[in-house]
């Protein structure tokens, strides 16, 4: 398996960020170049297929910034807790006690996020041989886990 697929795969907190476009169509191609007897023009369809998904989320073709677009729409623990408990302040409630594990595996998982949207064309076409036309993508970098953060600081729940 992959370095890059171990990665998506080790996503437990934001896991369900796999079952959205484009980490989806991400996985079925790397799925697809490390399985036995695929043949390469279902390899070139299945980055394709990523690349289009890329494409659709961000205009712009960013695949980072695609990232970043399905992240803040992500509903998972730790977003549900730190913005209930950021509500809860402002209205002079007790926050609601988050375990360490939730916090110290964001920051890890937010990590990982931006180690995958690093990602770029040239990485992926690495993984198959083809000197034909292969569509492009950029990614800008962004650093998820700072961009996450400030989003979900207090002004930003007004």
């Amino acid at each position: 398996m992959s370095d890059l697929l171990r990665k998506i795969n080790s996503l437990a907190l934001f896991g369900g960020l796999r079952q959205k476009d484009p980490l989806k169509s991400l996985c079925i191609f790397l799925k697809a170049t490390e399985t036995p007897g695929t043949k390469l023009e279902e390899v070139i369809e299945a980055y394709s297929e990523f690349v289009r998904s890329v494409y659709m989320v961000r205009p712009d073709a960013d695949f980072s910034g695609a990232l970043w677009d399905i992240l803040k729409e992500d509903d998972n623990a730790y977003f549900r807790l730190a913005t209930h408990n950021m509500l809860a302040q402002k209205k002079g409630e007790q926050p609601v006690k988050m375990s360490r594990l939730i916090e110290v595996e964001v920051e890890r998982e937010l990590d990982l996020l931006t180690a995958i949207g690093n990602t770029s064309y040239i990485d992926l076409q690495n993984f198959f041989y083809y000197d034909g036309h292969i569509a492009q993508f950029k990614t800008t970098g962004i650093d998820m886990k700072k961009r996450y953060m400030n989003y979900l600081s207090p002004e930003d729940l007004t």
